[in-house]
């Protein structure tokens, strides 16, 4: 099979559906398993009949996983929590993520080690919400003890839907909400692993440096385009970039991936180091990189697919798009099988499988290629790229967000080259920043311009006669 890592993504995933929406006895899936992989062991020479029982022992490796998944240790932090509690819980572990904050509202997650209840101790594990009224000033690996009530929030069986679910796929399962500073207790030393702690440190810096060169309007958005900060977008643009199908531009992605890989592998074909050496450095920038932004959804699915990418020239194969985007999917489902059930994995991966699958076909069917006139050319393969994607998104988008936007496919053609610039002059200043911050000034002008430019032409576009409508 020249795609076996796409099918048995695919057979996974399925199995992972099933799981959700049939119960299934755990151990019978076990037993059903053990019995598949002697017959698959037993029918080896016989190719065909080896390749379908792979594959349903591919499917029944993602139900076990949803199951196991659901099941906690018992030494797991909600299993100390009762539904409806008003006890007052000590809670001892560390900061296990950067600070956020939206809307006067700051949160960060807590890595727990030790709870206390009734004036009697436990050990414990997970990780737990917290949600604060006020800014403190804490750091990653910061040891805490936090008191206070803990709300434990139901597991629903249907996972596509509310913000339960949204914090269950990250296996959060309880809310402590911290109204005063007294509530925060820190402890001696910190925890945690370093290199997260400097990866934060750095972004940190550099949203101060993007904040000082640009106002805060355009440095909000550049810090979300390049660093993966959004809290500094306010509703407004963000509700406007929905209208318009362009939000993506605002979320680091796989094209931001993309420029790192592209701009740390040519810098080191400039040093002239071999191919082997190029492909691991780049490799552990990517790392960096995702750690720094925050290790988000979506910078974990553009790393994954980008190692896919270099791990196929490393070992010089000619990577295969689908093979790689669906190896890339199974990577993360094992890890973590609920992200099959978020919508931005969904609308990651389907994007891009469309305009695999629909961009060749609609290119043919308008004899594109026979364009000799270049811009037009260009222009004409922008459209159909993007009326590829929209295509593939289209039922996800108005499932979910109940919109419909035809304006999509005109605003990406417009929109997205402009997001591209900004990015990479983004990218310029950072790093400018970073060697010689007196230069970084230079680029702070014309981002500003651009950034205005875009919002402009975005606003435009939404109010056009049939731009987006509700359903």
């Amino acid at each position: 099979m020249k795609r076996l890592l796409a099918g048995l993504a695919a057979c996974y995933a399925l199995g992972i559906i099933l799981a959700d929406f049939i119960r299934l006895d755990y151990w019978w899936i076990i037993s059903v398993a053990i019995c598949l992989f002697v017959f698959a062991s037993f029918g080896a020479k016989k190719a065909r009949l080896f390749l379908i029982l792979v594959l349903f022992l591919a499917m029944l490796a993602g139900c076990l996983n949803l199951k196991s998944s659901s099941n906690l240790s018992q030494c797991h932090l909600r299993n100390f929590v009762a539904y409806k509690d008003s006890c007052i819980y000590s809670v001892s572990g560390f900061v296990s993520s950067a600070l956020e904050s939206k809307h006067g509202l700051y949160w960060f997650t807590l890595r727990a080690q030790e709870i206390q209840v009734d004036k009697l101790k436990y050990n414990c594990c997970g990780e737990l919400l917290v949600k604060m009224d006020f800014e403190p000033e804490l750091n990653y690996g910061t040891n805490l003890t936090l008191t206070g009530n803990l709300r434990r929030l139901y597991s629903f069986r249907n996972q596509n839907q509310g913000y339960q679910n949204f914090l269950a796929r990250q296996s959060i399962y309880l809310v402590m909400s911290v109204k005063e500073p007294r509530q925060i207790i820190r402890r001696p030393g910190s925890s945690g692993i370093k290199l997260i702690a400097r990866c934060l440190a750095l972004r940190a810096y550099l949203e101060k440096l993007i904040s000082r060169h640009l106002p805060d309007l355009a440095a909000g958005i550049l810090s979300a385009m390049v660093l993966g900060q959004k809290r500094a977008i306010p509703w407004l643009v963000n509700d406007s970039m929905v209208k318009s199908g362009t939000v993506h531009i605002l979320v680091v992605s796989g094209f931001n991936v993309g420029i790192v890989a592209f701009t740390v592998n040519l810098l080191l074909k400039i040093l002239r180091l071999g191919r082997k050496t190029r492909i691991m450095l780049t490799a552990i920038c990517l790392l960096i990189y995702c750690l720094m932004t925050g290790s988000t959804n979506p910078v974990i699915r553009a790393t994954v697919m980008g190692l896919v990418f270099l791990a196929a020239y490393l070992f010089k194969r000619e990577p295969d798009i689908y093979n790689s985007l669906l190896g890339a999917a199974l990577f993360i489902l094992v890890i973590n099988p609920r992200q099959l059930f978020d919508i931005g994995f969904q609308l990651s991966f389907i994007s891009v499988l469309a305009i695999v699958y629909f961009y060749p076909k609609l290119e043919a069917w308008t004899h594109l290629e026979l364009c000799r006139i270049k811009i037009l050319k260009f222009i004409g393969q922008g459209c159909l790229v993007s009326f590829s994607a929209w295509l593939g998104t289209l039922v996800i988008i108005a499932l979910n967000f109940r919109i419909i936007a035809p304006v999509t496919v005109l605003a990406n053609i417009l929109i997205v080259p402009l997001a591209t610039l900004i990015t990479l002059c983004g990218f310029t200043l950072v790093l400018s920043g970073l060697i010689y911050p007196d230069l970084a000034h230079l680029f702070s002008l014309p981002i500003a311009g651009l950034i205005t430019l875009l919002l402009n032409i975005n606003a435009v576009l939404v109010k056009l006669p049939g731009a987006f409508f509700y359903l």
